[in-house]
Parts: structure tokens; sequence; C-alpha cells
């Protein structure tokens, strides 16, 4: 029994090996990934494999999906709106570029409303959905049926009584709060509802071998008509009654052209877990009507497309910037090039304001933030902490010109693992954007370069394994 064992410790070990060179040699991963990887499969060597199985293997890129946003995204391009062109001057290669590998381009025929407070996102996602009539998609990290979901659930039934088209996409990992039964009952109403990378085990939410890669998307659109997205899930830690307390979150919604690339992305959310590999997809005849001028741009991203199209847009955005850079993310854990780029930014006199939680929601994650600003707060940035509760919005305006929000964190995961959807906006809506920011600075306390430098040997230990495993927080 005893040389059974040692046997078997020496297999595991031959297989950390062979998975080790397997990230060497034959993964495409960047060089902090490759080498965190390599880390765990050798310092652990009798279970670093299975790790490596649940959170390494790199995604397997649809490119015929690919193919048809490159091949169709410049049919889109060719109707911008010449009075509108003096307000993207600027922004206009970053625009180019999103319409060369997204199906992304800028509209204008847009109205846009952002929701001060979540309770009245809540009631107006309910009521659109009560008063549809043709179809309703949604697509939910969280979706939860609780005193928030459940009641969204329950309108839903009886919408499906009435024949519309429902589509339901929820995270197999993120929504935990909703029954099968609950399940049962949505699809035997005629409901057509989806699980994003379901756990293959009861009880394990993580159970699949793609458990790392997550749809981070929060999205509703009724009647392709008005869509409702942003940072709020759907579920009552969003309403400010979970552990945390107070959730301070950016909800918006927006009607007009914009819809066309929201309705697109679900489509293909569809139909990649439907596994339908056709690329044929048809604009919805829109309601028309003359919005305000509002320029949008939806920015989606995901571990199968061929470009990190968050992270390319928040560099961009960075780079470009001449005076101002404001940040609000509940995870501020950014790469290597973006904090290159802040970190010249400042130096060349760019005032950079960040807003983070007080609190942490998820292990090292408050610790990995300390870290990461530290190194801005020595060159001048100013780093605010919300004490009113959690902050969870996810927001950067640049200039005071242009915004970029939506469902993406400011770290690694939103950057490089998850399916995510943003948008960037120009306009009169960036004055009431930025007004939130303040108010949440009002709201924060001011990190003192003095405090930081004089914290105990403690944070800088639990700072420092944080660094070591952002890749995957």
């Amino acid at each position: 029994m005893k040389e059974i064992l040692i046997a078997l410790k020496d297999y595991l070990v031959f297989i950390n090996i062979i998975f080790a060179a397997i990230v060497i040699f034959f993964e495409r991963k960047r060089p902090v990934f490759t080498l965190f990887w390599i880390m765990i499969l050798l310092l652990t060597s009798y279970f670093g494999f299975i790790m490596y199985l649940f959170f390494g293997i790199s995604f397997k890129k649809r490119r015929a999906l690919s193919k048809y946003y490159l091949k169709n995204s410049n049919k889109y391009s060719k109707n911008i709106k010449k009075k509108s062109m003096i307000n993207i001057k600027k922004w206009i290669g970053l625009s180019k570029y999103l319409d060369g590998v997204l199906l992304g381009k800028m509209t204008h025929n847009n109205s846009f409303v952002f929701y001060r407070k979540n309770e009245s996102f809540f009631s107006s996602l309910t009521l659109a959905i009560k008063e549809s009539k043709k179809n309703i998609y949604m697509e939910y990290y969280v979706f939860d049926d609780d005193e928030v979901g459940g009641p969204i659930y329950d309108a839903i039934l009886e919408k499906a009584k009435e024949s519309i088209e429902i589509k339901i996409i929820i995270d197999g990992a993120g929504t935990r709060g909703v029954s099968r039964k609950r399940l049962k009952e949505l699809r035997n109403a005629g409901v057509m509802i989806e699980i994003f990378f379901p756990s293959y085990f009861p009880f394990i939410k993580i159970g699949n071998l793609r458990a790392n890669y997550r749809n981070h998307r929060k999205i509703s659109l009724i009647d392709n008509e008005v869509l409702f997205s942003g940072g709020l899930n759907i579920g009552k830690d969003y309403l400010g009654k979970g552990k945390l307390g107070n959730w301070q979150d950016i909800g918006f919604s927006i009607k007009g052209e914009a819809i066309v690339d929201y309705l697109h992305e679900f489509e293909r959310s569809w139909k990649f877990l439907k596994k339908d590999t056709t690329d044929l997809f048809e604009n919805p005849a829109l309601i028309k009507k003359d919005y305000q001028i509002t320029p949008i741009q939806v920015v989606s991203s995901g571990p199968n497309y061929e470009f990190h199209t968050i992270k390319d847009t928040i560099l961009n955005l960075i780079i470009k910037a001449e005076k101002s850079i404001m940040i609000e993310t509940p995870y501020f854990i950014p790469d290597e090039p973006v904090m290159e780029a802040l970190k010249g930014a400042l130096v060349s006199g760019i005032k950079i304001k960040i807003v983070i939680p007080n609190i942490g929601d998820h292990a090292f994650v408050y610790w990995a933030n300390q870290y990461f600003y530290g190194e801005l707060l020595e060159l001048g940035a100013e780093i605010y902490k919300y004490k009113n509760g959690f902050i969870h919005s996810k927001l950067m305006i640049v200039d005071r010109e242009i915004a970029f929000l939506g469902t993406a964190n400011f770290d690694y995961r939103s950057m490089y693992q998850n399916f995510e959807i943003n948008l960037l906006i120009l306009g009169i809506n960036i004055i009431e954007l930025e007004n939130r920011i303040k108010s949440d600075i009002q709201n924060s306390e001011m990190v003192k370069i003095e405090d930081y430098k004089n914290r105990g040997k403690k944070e800088r230990v639990l700072e420092s394994i944080s660094k070591l495993i952002a890749p995957i927080l």
C-alpha cells in the first residue's frame, strides 16, 4: 500500500510537470499568466494540475463568428452624422478600431437614462417587462429568485402566457439563488432558459472545466425598443439588503440605434450556448424616432474574441487623456500595460482620481486594490475609499468628455477572462455621471500617502500575496 501511494505521488508530480510544459510551449498566454501557472504547477506538486484544468485552460475561439463581425462591422459605420463628428474627433481612432474588430459602430440617434437609485432601475425594468408586446431577452451573471428577482420571474411567467418570445441566459456560477423547481416552472411555461457553463456536480458551482470563464454581462432587451444594463445584477444585494449593506452602483437604459449592437451580442451568446454555428443576424425593425444626438459605441468582449477590446479601450482612453481621468470600480487590479499607462499619465501632469470600496466582497481583493493603487498614490493620484457601504460601480470618465461604463471591472478578469459588455458615451450625459463620482467622493475617505507608507507588516504581506494571485482574482 505504501509503495502504491509513493508511486501515485510520483505520477502526480509527473503530471504537473507535463502541464507546466504545456503552458510553456503550447498555451498562448501572456507572460504574467504563464509564470503564474508554472509557479502553481511546480509548487503544488500533487494537485496543481487540477487547478489548471478548471482555471487555466485557454478558451477555444469561435473564429467563424469572429470573421462575421470583421466582415460586417464596416457596413454599419457609413452613416455617422456630420453634425456630431465634432464631439468624437479626438476619439475617432478608437471608434474605428472598435468598428474594425467588433460589430460596435458609433451610433448617434440614441437616448440615455441614468438611474440615480437602484430601486428606480429595478422598478423601470419590471414595468418594461410587464408592458412588453414582442420579446424579452435577458442575460445576467446573477439572477436570483429572491425579493428582487422573484417578482421579475413572476412577471416573466405572466408574459409567457401571452406567447411572447422570452430567452434568458444566466451564469452557472454567479446565479446561486434559483431553484430547479423555478427553472422547470419557467421552461414549462415556454420560457427558453440557458445556463452558461453549468456545473457538472451538485452543490459545486465551479464544477466545469470552463469555470474560469464567466458570463459577467447584465442586460435586458425589451421589444427591441429599450435596453437595461450597467453594474446591477438581479438580487437583493443590489438593493443593499445583503451582508455588505448599502450598494452603490450604476444602472442605465438606452433607446435608439445602439440597441442593435446589444441585440447582436445577445444573439451571439445564445447561438454559442445552443451550439449554433450559423452567423446570420438580422437587424430588428426599430421604432423610428428621433432621439437627442447621443454618440454611443458598444464595446463587447470575451475570451473567444480575437482582441481584448475592454483592455484596449481602457488603454486607449488613458493614452489619449489630456487633463483628467476618473475611475470608479470595486476591483482595481489593472494589468501591467494599463498600470504603466496610468503612471505615465500621472507623470505627464494628468489628474487621476480613483474611487474604490472601503471593504472587500471577495478574499484578497481589498489587499490587491491596495497594492496596485500604492504605486499611483506615490505619483500623485488621488485615491478614495467609499465608506457608505459597498461601491460596485464600473465607470471611467476622461477629460470630462467621454465615459466608459457597463459590466466590466477594472481588473484582469474583466479584461481577459469574462464575457463583458460596456459602452462609450459622449455628450451632456457625462455631467450627471461625473456628478455621481463627485458625490461618491464626498462619501469617501481620501487615502493619505503618510498612512499608506506607515501600514503594517501584515498588510504588506497580504498585498504581496494578492499581487501574485491577481490574474485569477
